[in-house]
């Protein structure tokens, strides 16, 4: 039996404090935390320069945590001048026949690598997003055209920091954040004032499967702990259906909220490689 692990996980500005200009005190902390892991494939958000001097802080994560490649999706400038870059790590047990990143669609960037998997025919599209934290709609017309990866047949991993909640996780009290901060959270002004979904029902509507729901995991936060913030699951991973037959375990990993070392946890699911073999 062949497993592998697949994590993702949101830095908090690549670990480093100041927006990311600052120590990295917490990177180190964060090195020995996702190394203990052990993931084949890691997709790991707010890599903030992480490009600079030839992709510098990419690489020496990479190797830190002795992985095989990396990939990094270089992101949209922000309002307020970030680039939150997103980055793809593979174990050397992964082979990449094809790779790349799409500004044009994405408020930040959404990273993408079809892998060659041990002992599977066929590839398996890996999708690394970070949402739009601002505009509900505009998450919606991001995730639209990965609606196809769940057709009959293929084999794909939508991961990341969808900026909106989970299926199944209960409704929040929006009450305790002040009005400038629900717009992006909430159904548009004249709908109820409950959380706008839309992005995860379109990907589920379209057959993906929510990889902590198996597991009865769906009502676990994995961000947004700090005070006066509301506790939500918008780190997720989803599965087409042709994927989630693999699935054999899921964790939300409290860890790295618990030693401070970002506001988000990470997530891990297993996947049985010989599952994939014998579904063909």
């Amino acid at each position: 039996m062949t497993v592998i692990k697949v994590v993702t996980f949101n830095t908090l500005f690549g670990g480093h404090d100041d927006f990311g200009l600052g120590a990295g005190k917490r990177w180190d902390g964060q090195i020995a935390f996702l190394k203990g892991l052990r993931p084949d494939i890691l997709a790991l958000q707010e890599c903030n320069f992480w490009d600079l001097l030839g992709n510098r802080r990419m690489y020496q994560t990479l190797n830190a945590l002795e992985m095989g490649s990396a990939f990094l999706a270089y992101a949209n400038e922000t309002t307020s001048g970030h680039r939150f870059h997103s980055v793809i790590m593979l174990s050397s047990r992964i082979r990449v026949a094809a790779q790349g990143a799409d500004r044009d669609r994405f408020h930040h960037v959404m990273g993408w690598a079809n892998l060659l998997l041990p002992g599977v025919d066929g590839q398996v599209e890996l999708r690394n997003l970070h949402l739009d934290p601002f505009d509900p709609r505009n998450r919606s017309r991001e995730v639209a055209p990965l609606e196809v990866l769940a057709a009959p047949g293929r084999r794909a991993l939508v991961v990341g920091d969808i900026n909106s909640i989970g299926a199944g996780y209960a409704e929040p009290d929006w009450t305790c954040l002040p009005p400038h901060l629900l717009n992006g959270h909430l159904r548009s002004p004249g709908q109820a004032d409950v959380s706008d979904r839309e992005a995860v029902e379109l990907l589920a509507r379209a057959g993906f499967v929510d990889a902590s729901a198996p597991f009865r995991q769906d009502t676990a936060a994995t961000a947004a702990f700090g005070d006066g913030d509301v506790p939500r699951r918008q780190d997720l991973i989803l599965q087409s259906p042709g994927m989630a037959v693999a699935q054999v375990s899921y964790q939300v990993r409290m860890e790295p909220v618990d030693t401070e070392l970002s506001d988000h946890a990470a997530v891990s699911a297993d996947y049985d490689l010989s599952r994939l073999a014998q579904a063909v």
